[in-house]
Formats: structure tokens, C-alpha cells, sequence
């Protein structure tokens, strides 16, 4: 099957599909699952990175889907349609790691490739880490796919270490800044969904 038409566009059917999940108590995350075509087919697990949401997935989850393999992506805590509790200590790295290993354990039989885009990049190569010691012949990780990988988790830079109304009022700057970084296109459409979407995403988070 052909990929030549999907765009930044494409997905939006896809995500239809995506469900408020309790991946663990009290931590409901919006999570996107779609099976191989065929059972021989590997699925690709995809961990966007720090404030930003499964949307920037879409397109090449459409892609993934469309040369028939499985599909697994969700919204971190605090992110896009996830739970947006508002204590800190529900979004320290543990947390989010073990959240990532929640939905690792919900997984269908067969070979995964883990993808991490930033700092969740950081989350992947802890995952791997975390089953190492643990994987059975057949049911592990066929590789890990690091986008923009980032060496360690954000925690000690000291933006962390100011009051969140600071951080709310930086919000629409971080943001652009940060959107001028990542994307490639001008598209005026694709750069007011990243926008809205980023700035939906608590600076508590």
C-alpha cells in the first residue's frame, strides 16, 4: 500500500480511536492502539517528548498503520487529553516511566520497535533498561528509535525552579521558540494546531 499522500494532515480518523486509559491507579492517559495487520508484523510504540502531545504522531502513525503494522501512542500525564492533575509530584520522572511500562505491560504479543522524540527519548532508554534483565525470547524490544534524543531528563534545569505563574506568563514565548525549532513547514494551519496544542498543556506540568 501506498504512503504517498499522507500529510501533517492525515491521521485525524486515526485518533478518533484513541481512549481515556486508567493505565495506573488514579493516572488515566489518552492512549492510541492499533494491531498489526498481520500477527508477523511488528507494532512501533511512539513516546513523544516533554509538553507535547501524541497528535505529532499522526501522520506517521497513518503511515505505520497503512504498511500494516501496529501502532501503539498516548499523551503523557499533564499532556494533550491525558489528566492533568496539579501536584508535582505526580509528574516526576518515575512516575512518567512507570506509566510508559504501563502501557508497555498492555501490549499484544509480537515484536516492538520503541520510538522517543526528546526527552522521551530519555523515557525509552530507561524502558529498555528497566527490561533488560527481564525479556523472554519472543517478546521483547527489535530496537529503539531515538528522535532528537535528549541525554538525560530536564529536572535539574532551573527553569524548573520558577513559581508557575512565572511559567504560565512565558508560555506563548517558550512555545513559539520552541515551534520555530521543530518544525519544518510555514504552514500557517499546522503552526496554530502545534500552538494551541502546547499551550493547552499546564506549565505545572
Amino acid at each position: 500500500m501506498s504512503c504517498e499522500n499522507i500529510s501533517w494532515r492525515s491521521g485525524q480518523e486515526l485518533l478518533k480511536q484513541a481512549t481515556l486509559v486508567e493505565v495506573r491507579p488514579g493516572r488515566k492517559l489518552r492512549v492510541l492502539r492499533q494491531e498489526p495487520r498481520e500477527p508477523k508484523m511488528p507494532t512501533c510504540l511512539l513516546v513523544h517528548g516533554s509538553a507535547a502531545s501524541l497528535t505529532q504522531y499522526l501522520a506517521l502513525a497513518e503511515a505505520l498503520k497503512t504498511l500494516g503494522y501496529g501502532v501503539v501512542c498516548y499523551d503523557w500525564l499533564g499532556c494533550g487529553l491525558s489528566d492533568k492533575p496539579d501536584h508535582w509530584e505526580s509528574y516526576a520522572f518515575d512516575e512518567l516511566l512507570y506509566d510508559l511500562k504501563a502501557i508497555w505491560d498492555a501490549k499484544w504479543p509480537g515484536k516492538y520497535f520503541v520510538v522517543g522524540h526528546s526527552f522521551g527519548s530519555h523515557l525509552v532508554l530507561r524502558l529498555g533498561a528497566m527490561l533488560a534483565d527481564t525479556m523472554l525470547a519472543g517478546d521483547t524490544i527489535a530496537g529503539l528509535i531515538l528522535l532528537g534524543a535528549a541525554k538525560q531528563f530536564p529536572e535539574g534545569h532551573p527553569i524548573f525552579r520558577l513559581p508557575v505563574f512565572v511559567l504560565q506568563w512565558l508560555q506563548p514565548s517558550l512555545t513559539k521558540a520552541f515551534l520555530q525549532m521543530a518544525l519544518a513547514s510555514n504552514d500557517p494551519e499546522l503552526i496554530q494546531q502545534e500552538t494551541d496544542g502546547c499551550n493547552a498543556n499546564p506549565m505545572y506540568m
